[in-house]
């Protein structure tokens, strides 16, 4: 049995600016291996750091790093755990690799990083450690995959951007997709037909008790500063709307359309 340590709490909003997102990172411990699942994105490095070392641990402590998908803000600390085994859909890597033009989520240059650690496809279905399994969950990308944890509360899953949100529980989807439709909606049934504990890509973790999601945390407070000291009028101004579209736009899936 394993326990999720939620190292940093995802959650993610868009503007008219571009997008702020930062992925959830989990710590799991298998015995005496420590499992990260995901890094996040650079700006939140130091954070990443921060939080391992609260737990007296540091990069080189981690044995395995499972990456959900190869978006840069699930992937871009990976080159942090030089001494690790990566663990990444065999898709993903082919989709690092070979970026659709114009795909803003998948840079070529995480090409480079990612060559220079200890890359180990996996399939769905693959056992990482004792009680923790890899599920292929395609949909928001061709080779996304969540992580099904065996806990002392039960089975949890870790879900990446296949479900990034209690949102996608009522909207049936995730808010970005990809890939395809189709397999974004089959993958989400498929993780509520296993569990009903989620760990989000970019939400607070929840409980699904009789269609009801029930939080486990309240939801992230952030501090933004937004003054100039030249005055005592904002450098911007926001206002906040309560529903967010779905965005299908799977560029990813007309670069390889045989593979359908």
């Amino acid at each position: 049995m394993s326990d999720i340590d939620l190292l940093t709490k995802g959650f993610s909003f868009d503007s008219d600016q571009g997008m702020f997102g930062w992925s959830s990172v989990s710590l799991i411990k298998s015995g005496k291996t420590n499992i990260l699942i995901d890094t996040g994105p650079a700006s939140r490095r130091k954070l990443l750091i921060d939080t391992l070392a609260d737990k007296n641990l540091d990069p080189s402590d981690i044995d395995i790093v499972i990456l959900t998908h190869m978006h840069w803000d699930h992937c871009q600390n990976t080159d942090l755990f030089t001494s690790s085994s990566i663990v990444i859909h065999s898709h993903e890597i082919d989709y690092m690799k070979n970026p659709t033009s114009g795909d803003l989520m998948a840079a070529s240059y995480l090409t480079d990083m990612m060559g220079k650690l200890n890359l180990n496809p996996v399939n769905d279905g693959d056992v990482i450690a004792d009680g923790i399994q890899v599920m292929s969950t395609p949909g928001h990308t061709k080779g996304h995959m969540s992580v099904l944890i065996e806990s002392h509360d039960g089975l949890k899953t870790i879900a990446g951007d296949a479900l990034p949100d209690g949102g996608t529980i009522v909207r049936g989807l995730p808010y970005n997709i990809f890939w395809d439709e189709n397999d974004a909606r089959d993958s989400l049934e498929k993780m509520i037909a296993k569990s009903d504990i989620f760990y989000p890509g970019h939400d607070t973790p929840f409980q699904l008790k009789n269609d009801e999601i029930v939080y486990f945390d309240d939801p992230t407070t952030i501090n933004i500063v937004g003054n100039s000291e030249a005055g005592k009028n904002p450098l911007i101004n926001y206002q906040v709307l309560d529903k967010r579209k779905v965005n299908v736009n799977t560029f990813q899936n007309r670069k390889h359309p045989h593979t359908c």
